[in-house]
């Protein structure tokens, strides 16, 4: 439906109603949304990303089978890596790690890195398939996600790292002991801002700490990369 809006230097136009006009294109111009009151409605950025099927998931570990994580720390060996082609923008939203199991008492620590250098490498890992957030949506993912692979390292060129949290000291309870955490994560909830991840580049995430078995789940979001002003 299109609408010719007179008087816009007097009035806006607000379509008051439980819910809003349906578009079955793209490109139309329409009224804005607004209560039944008169209060415009406006949708949450993420969720407006979500519901043009721009949002991804993708997981090392699910349901009962843990995934094994590293005890050694090495820059060509994350836990989880996603290869951005050129075009191609990453928006990270959530990064979770959660460990089910640790050995004995030993630094637990876990960092996620961003570099322009791809990770895709002889060993790649095991392919993982990124799922839509709007679960029937038609639109794939167009990065490329690796489990437990052997990388290019990252910690070359122009790098940062995105996130990093440790415990000292993290190990199988005794009793008498106090649980170590075993959830960390980090979202752009929490720190307020995300970056941009403009392909060709590299997001990896590690877990190290003694003999760890647990979960990383990440969620993001993919855009045509902008133009520069």
């Amino acid at each position: 439906m299109s609408y010719g809006l007179t008087y816009l230097n007097n009035d806006l136009l607000v379509r008051k109603a439980v819910s809003p006009q349906r578009e079955t294109s793209d490109g139309n111009k329409d009224v804005l949304w607004g209560t039944l009151d008169g209060a415009l409605v406006g949708e949450d950025w993420i969720q407006a990303l979500v519901m043009d099927g721009r949002v991804f998931h993708a997981y090392f570990g699910n349901a009962s089978s843990e995934a094994t994580f590293d005890a050694t720390w090495a820059n060509t060996d994350p836990d989880l890596t996603m290869d951005i082609p050129a075009g191609t923008t990453v928006i990270p939203l959530r990064i979770t790690v959660v460990c089910q199991e640790f050995g004995t008492d030993a630094l637990a620590e876990t960092m996620t890195l961003v570099s322009q250098t791809l990770g895709a490498d002889s060993a790649p890992g095991a392919k993982v398939t990124p799922v839509n957030m709007r679960l029937r949506h038609t639109r794939r993912s167009n990065v490329e996600v690796r489990s437990a692979p052997t990388v290019t390292s990252g910690y070359t060129g122009t790098y940062f790292e995105l996130w990093r949290t440790c415990n000292q000291l993290c190990g199988d309870m005794a009793a008498g002991e106090s649980g170590p955490p075993n959830k960390f994560e980090w979202s752009i909830g929490i720190d307020g801002m995300a970056p941009l991840i403009e392909g060709d580049a590299q997001m990896s995430t590690w877990m190290t700490a003694n003999a760890p078995k647990g979960f990383i789940q990440w969620v993001w979001a993919e855009i045509p990369t902008l133009p520069y002003a």
